[in-house]
């Protein structure tokens, strides 16, 4: 396979993934400030699905439930080129707040053989999914993923 086929067929998956019409909470591709806990936050509403990057936080509400996530702890996803036993796992580390409380951190899976969604203040927050996706022979950088999920009252 030519290096320019090779290309083409690791870029196509982003570039459909980037034209998604999910609201877009800040863009992690752009640096944040010099203090690596500055955090961007936008407002979303219940059974919206929206993404995150790491350090990014969307609010909900006027108590208002924060939800930020943190980092990719794990991810072991099985790339479409490959033939794999199971599909794997993405593991998000979100922080989650309600109004003036401590954040309390869970860790959601994109796999559903294990929590997917979180209670917490009488909403649910639940992972949709991690981008990118994984490709054989190629490293996620951690601050290139992205989170989307959907909060709903539970």
């Amino acid at each position: 396979m030519s290096r320019s086929l090779a290309a083409a067929v690791l870029v196509a998956p982003l570039a459909l993934w980037s034209c998604s019409s999910k609201p877009r909470v800040g863009d992690p591709s752009v640096p944040r400030a010099t203090s690596p806990t500055t955090t961007t936050s936008n407002a979303v509403t219940v059974d919206q699905e929206f993404e995150l990057g790491p350090g990014q936080s969307a609010l909900l509400g006027t108590e208002p439930l924060k939800v930020m996530f943190e980092t990719v702890t794990a991810d072991s996803r099985c790339p479409p080129e490959v033939q794999c036993a199971w599909e794997g796992d993405a593991v998000a580390k979100v922080a989650v707040s309600l109004g003036r409380q401590a954040p309390t951190s869970y860790e959601l899976h994109t796999n559903n053989g294990f929590p997917t969604q979180v209670n917490h203040g009488g909403y649910k927050i639940r992972l949709m999914g991690v981008a990118p996706g994984p490709h054989n022979g190629v490293t996620i950088e951690p601050g290139s993923y992205v989170v989307t999920l959907v909060i709903t009252q539970s």
